[in-house]
């Protein structure tokens, strides 16, 4: 999914397209809003909304110059909103994704290997156990 690109349409009929997060895309936004470690926690969402942000690579037919917190600014609010729930939808902890990563948990706890399907319809299975 790492080089995958999104269109989709906005309801102002926009043209939106944007990729997948990386790590870095969170931190270059921390050091960005110059925040204390203190003031982190307290700011997730303006954190995750100019992340998600950062990602939109073209808006309204133009590619995107890399001013994420000016384009932040200027998007209309409906526009903005749906684009943020589309990309949490996308890339966030859906309840599913949250399911499969306790069961991992669980396996691992008990000694046992996993991998990831992210199927919410198949149930996954150990595919080894390992001496503990």
């Amino acid at each position: 999914m790492a080089n995958q690109t999104y269109t989709f349409t906005l309801p102002s009929g926009s043209e939106v397209t944007f990729r997948s997060p990386f790590g870095a895309d969170r931190v270059n936004v921390i050091q960005m809003l110059k925040m204390s470690l203190e003031s982190i926690a307290g700011n997730t969402l303006m954190i995750d909304g100019y992340v998600a942000v950062k990602c939109i690579t073209a808006y309204g037919g133009n590619p995107a110059d890399g001013n994420y917190k000016a384009l932040y600014d200027s998007l209309p609010q409906e526009d903005l909103d749906f684009y943020l729930a589309v990309f949490e939808e996308l890339f966030g902890m859906s309840k599913d994704k949250r399911a499969e990563a306790k069961e991992a948990a669980a396996f691992l706890r008990k000694g046992q290997t996993y991998i990831a399907s992210f199927n919410s319809q198949s149930t996954p299975t150990p595919l080894a156990t390992t001496d503990g």
